[in-house]
């Protein structure tokens, strides 16, 4: 390390041009570096969904759920796997351990389901297996309002949606609203009862009236002609006069048993923008896409796009994720550079000198520009946790530099050397401590880096950014800083003469240092007692998992008994649009409509826009829908599209007893309803579908000769129709032909069961002869996990109740409770993910302290001194507790980074006083005076490595801009942290450093006469 400072003194132009080269490496990195909000979390989780229409949760269940659930332990590596089986769909989710490759298990599960594939429900789709993702988010939506919403859809389908899905890193674009042709074909049972004909032999025979075939070559002459065989159905009238039948010259048409349409298929969801009937579009990234390039290409397409839409069609952007990612990430930026600005005030103030400070504030840009080079050979992303830690390291990338500055001014006025000489030895003191504070601030990430877990995919960008910004400050400090303080610092400029202010400082610390040292025992006391204390605060802040941003959106979610229309979720759906829209904070809002649910989404003014945050508004938007009858609300604090929108706290609850699983449940909601603050509470097992079962006698049905197969297939045509099995083809465009029964005999249970079955003979049959209808309700969904039912009791925070307090007033309520034996309780979703990310957090912290005792071990040769320097660390602890009960900041992961971080960023200064004490004892000063003198003259340093990296977390302590919520916490937790420990550091470590000498020098003599005695035992023997 001292010879790549004396390097650079000698090779001031080699010097130069390896950070040019830094800096130019930086600066053409940067533009080449993805920009997002959060990194892409490598989640190990591996998606089985299968759809299956028209079939019952307890089908879906019994059919193919547990069929999938038999051959999920075949794959190794499963940590734990959930089941929901729902009406038309079955979701199976297979957790891994972290650090395993999610895309060899797509493989391995997708293997294992192919040996099932034969054993599931012929009429079901073929399950598709796929690998969650965190960074598959929606970007951008795209709005289209006009007067033809047959038109619109059509044109989104085949122009808009395929130029969206070529932009490279588009994941998925998914359309909602509009309306889509169909031709339906509404059969009479009477005619075809008339003409001895069933559903399928129409369906039969219209699958194969329409058909393009190639059918070979013809060579004749020198012409060689493809032939090809066209019998495709193009228009209605070809449609109408498909041929059915042909019997003896009577010829029976489709029109003939039918009544044959162009219509619109059956509406199954609402789509409005400000009450104006609208379709979207939503456009989804891959893991790897850039969502702001993505929605800077999506606007693009649409300009171009203009030109071929319809008359009238209006085209906005509803949803624009990329704005508040560019907010969030230039509030950052705008954070930082204001931190420069105040490190740089501070380090002008102490040095009083511009060539000085300029400097020390030119080690910030170019350790920061070079940063983004090693970031981008990473392949990390520019994102709120990866410009965090840029951000958190702006005030102490200048530790480094300005260690090594004031040691080279403290040669230059006190031993009055040479620039160049001062310069060479003042960098090549200080490189050891250096090295060793840059490592143990470095180290503290090694943890997080390493051990597999949520927090290393939360904190790994965050972790490589402090840590490469750091070796790029220690490059600088080492080379750059001696380099030209050997050719623009002057020894006549006295820079190391102190004004008022710091000899004031000085002399008030010098004082109360004589008065602690002579009260040590009293003072350790003190100290103890406060740490204490800040414990106890520490119980009573409460705790989330991650700060909730306020993006300038929130989304109602309205959830309605199972077996609603969409027809009433769009009456509620006008209900809440109409409190929405007369709300003084709602600037614009959509809204989603389906069978069950309604989704409404509200932009409000920005966030510097408006005197409330979007969780007051929430608050008050909720109180305000509330009387809606018969509807479970969830509001969330961001864009949403589908209703399947999570709940702060979920409380699973598993056994194989599933009445008393259900009871159980009603028991813990109702405990729940009387917790304050807890609100839009709900049960998995409210609300069952309201079903019509057709239960076959199979003795019956075996009597007449009728396969129950057949009977299923019947009914499902009968009811669902042929959908998407037939289809013409006009232009771009495609239409479904659907054939079902008229609308008066679906919609009628009696009518169904009066359904002709044709016999083998001949003869028919009724339905009602082989089969009866038993009217009940079943579930809402079959949820499990590993096999064991299992409900989900859910729920929201208001009114600033945290998500640790919430679980902690649950767990009282239950424990009153009578719990059931067998019945197994824990916290899913954010609770869980808040609990292992901790846990993992709390791991990395005691390991991280190993590491610092590691590096400051080797580098003091000694087992006691690093016990002295970590004792820092329950100093900053103090600090950041009692700063979180200042400014109301609740604990959370990000707050328990910057306690991880603090025990790096603290020892710095431990290091450097102990090793200018043990430099002063070297030099045979006695050890008080050495104590005293190395505090004396480390405190300008200390201060000054202290308020740079303090007053550049100011500005994201204090900010309020968009995404602010994310660093808030981490940046108070280090501001309060790091300035107790200065405090106190200066005080208790020349304490403890003492005390330690005293009791290496009580044992020295205790060994010493044990020693001695035992000599003289040896020599009254020999005598």
């Amino acid at each position: 390390m001292a010879s790549l400072s004396e390097f650079s003194i000698k090779r001031p132009v080699a010097t130069t041009m390896i950070i040019i080269s830094m800096v130019g490496f930086g600066l053409l990195s940067i533009f080449n570096l993805p920009m997002a909000l959060l990194p892409n979390f490598n989640i190990p989780v591996v998606v089985i969904s299968t759809t299956w229409v028209g079939a019952s949760p307890e089908d879906v269940d019994k059919l193919i759920t547990r069929e999938i659930e038999d051959i999920v332990p075949n794959v190794e590596g499963v940590k734990k796997y959930t089941s929901t089986s729902s009406l038309n769909s079955s979701t199976v989710v297979i957790e891994f351990d972290y650090g395993i490759d999610a895309d060899n298990k797509v493989d391995e599960v997708q293997r294992e389901v192919t040996k099932i594939v034969n054993d599931l429900p012929t009429d079901a789709n073929t399950p598709i297996i796929s690998k969650a993702s965190a960074g598959a988010e929606a970007v951008v939506s795209v709005e289209l309002s006009g007067d033809d919403l047959i038109e619109l859809r059509s044109m989104a389908e085949t122009l808009v949606k395929p130029r969206f899905q070529r932009i490279e890193g588009v994941g998925a674009v998914d359309i909602f609203g509009g309306l889509e042709r169909e031709i339906l074909v509404e059969l009479n049972p009477e005619k075809l009862d008339n003409y001895d004909l069933g559903v399928s032999d129409v369906v039969s025979v219209l699958e194969q009236s329409t058909v393009n075939l190639p059918a070979g070559n013809i060579r004749e002459g020198n012409k060689e002609y493809i032939v090809k065989i066209e019998g495709e159905l193009e228009t209605l009238e070809q449609v109408k006069n498909v041929i059915i039948r042909n019997s003896d010259g009577k010829i029976l048409r489709l029109r003939d048993v039918a009544n044959v349409s162009l219509t619109t298929k059956d509406v199954d969801s609402y789509n409005r923008v400000n009450g104006k009937e609208a379709l979207a579009l939503n456009v989804s990234k891959s893991d790897d896409g850039n969502a702001v390039e993505i929605a800077d290409k999506v606007k693009l397409e649409i300009e171009e796009l203009k030109s071929y839409l319809p008359a009238g069609t209006e085209v906005n952007i509803g949803f624009d994720s990329s704005e508040f990612i560019k907010n969030s990430l230039n509030t950052v930026k705008n954070n930082a550079l204001t931190g420069l600005v105040l490190a740089s005030i501070i380090l002008f103030v102490f040095l009083k000198d511009i060539r000085a400070t300029s400097v020390i504030a030119m080690a910030i840009p170019t350790s920061i520009i070079f940063t983004f080079g090693l970031l981008s050979v990473k392949g990390i992303s520019l994102n709120l946790i990866s410009l965090m830690g840029l951000s958190l390291g702006v005030g102490m990338l200048v530790d480094n530099s300005v260690v090594v500055l004031d040691n080279i001014f403290r040669h230059m006025s006190e031993h009055r050397k040479p620039s160049q000489e001062a310069a060479r030895d003042g960098a090549s003191e200080m490189a050891l401590p250096i090295l060793a504070s840059t490592a143990t601030t470095v180290a503290v990430f090694l943890p997080i880096i390493f051990k597999e877990g949520l927090a290393k995919e939360i904190f790994h960008d965050m972790s490589y950014s402090i840590a490469f910004s750091l070796l790029a400050s220690l490059i600088i400090a080492l080379t750059f800083v001696p380099m030209v303080s050997s050719k623009v610092l002057k020894v006549e400029k006295s820079l190391h003469s102190e004004g008022k202010v710091l000899t004031f400082v000085k002399k008030v610390y010098l004082k109360f240092l004589d008065v602690t040292m002579r009260h040590r025992i009293k003072t350790l006391i003190v100290t103890v007692l406060v740490f204490v204390s800040s414990l106890i605060i520490a119980g009573k802040l409460g705790g989330e998992f991650m700060p909730t941003r306020d993006e300038g959106q929130y989304t109602i979610v309205a959830e309605m008994p199972s077996g609603v229309e969409v027809g009433l979720s769009d009456q509620v759906a006008k209900k809440l649009e109409e409190i929405v829209k007369n709300d003084k904070y709602t600037v614009k809002y959509s809204i989603s409509a389906e069978a069950g649910s309604v989704v409404v989404n509200v932009d409000t003014p920005k966030k510097y826009e408006r005197d409330v945050s979007i969780f007051e508004i929430a608050d008050d938007m909720r109180e305000k829908i509330k009387g809606i009858p018969d509807v479970n609300l969830n509001i969330v604090y961001q864009y949403g599209r589908g209703p399947e929108q999570g709940r702060d706290i979920q409380l699973n609850l598993n056994s194989n007893n599933f009445s008393q699983l259900q009871q159980f449940a009603q028991i813990v909601q109702n405990k729940m309803s009387k917790i304050p603050g807890l609100v839009d509470i709900k049960s998995s097992d409210e609300g069952g579908n309201p079903e019509a079962k057709i239960v076959i006698d199979r003795d019956k049905a075996q009597y007449y000769g009728v396969r129950i197969t057949e009977i299923a297939q019947m009914v499902s045509y009968q009811i669902l129709g042929s959908r998407d099995q037939v289809t013409i083809k006009t232009d771009n465009d495609e239409v479904d032909i659907n054939v079902q029964l008229a609308e008066e005999y679906r919609r009628s249970t009696d009518k169904l069961m009066d359904t002709q079955i044709k016999l083998s003979s001949g003869k028919y049959i009724k339905l009602r002869d082989v089969a009866r209808l038993e009217i009940g309700e079943g579930a809402s969904e079959i949820s499990k996990e590993d096999k064991i039912r299992q409900i989900t009791v859910s729920a929201n925070t208001s009114g600033g109740l945290d998500i640790k307090t919430a679980q902690k007033n649950i767990l009282a309520a239950i424990q009153d409770a009578d719990i059931p034996s067998g019945l197994k309780y824990e916290f899913g979703g954010e609770g869980e993910q808040m609990a292992e990310t901790m846990s993992d957090l709390g791991f990395a912290f005691m390991l991280a302290i190993f590491i610092i005792y590691f590096i400051l071990a080797a580098q003091f040769e000694s087992f006691a001194l690093p016990f002295i320097i970590i004792g820092s660390i329950p100093l900053a602890v103090i600090g950041v507790f009692y700063g979180l009960l200042i400014t109301g900041i609740k604990f959370n992961v990000m707050v328990m980074v910057g306690i991880i971080m603090l025990a790096g960023i603290v020892v710095n200064n431990a290091i450097v006083l102990i090793d200018y004490i043990n430099i002063l004892k070297a030099r045979g000063i006695e050890r008080h005076a050495a104590i005293r003198e190395a505090g004396k003259t480390r405190l300008r340093p200390i201060l000054m490595t202290t308020l740079t990296t303090v007053f550049g977390m100011v500005p994201l302590a204090i900010s309020n801009g968009e995404g602010a919520e994310m660093y808030k916490g981490m940046a108070t937790a280090v501001i309060f942290g790091l300035s107790m420990s200065t405090i106190l550091t200066l005080i208790i470590i020349p304490i403890l450093y003492s005390l330690v000498e005293d009791g290496k020098i009580r044992l020295s003599i205790m060994l010493k006469k044990k020693k001695e005695k035992s000599k003289e035992v040896l020599e009254s023997k020999s005598i």
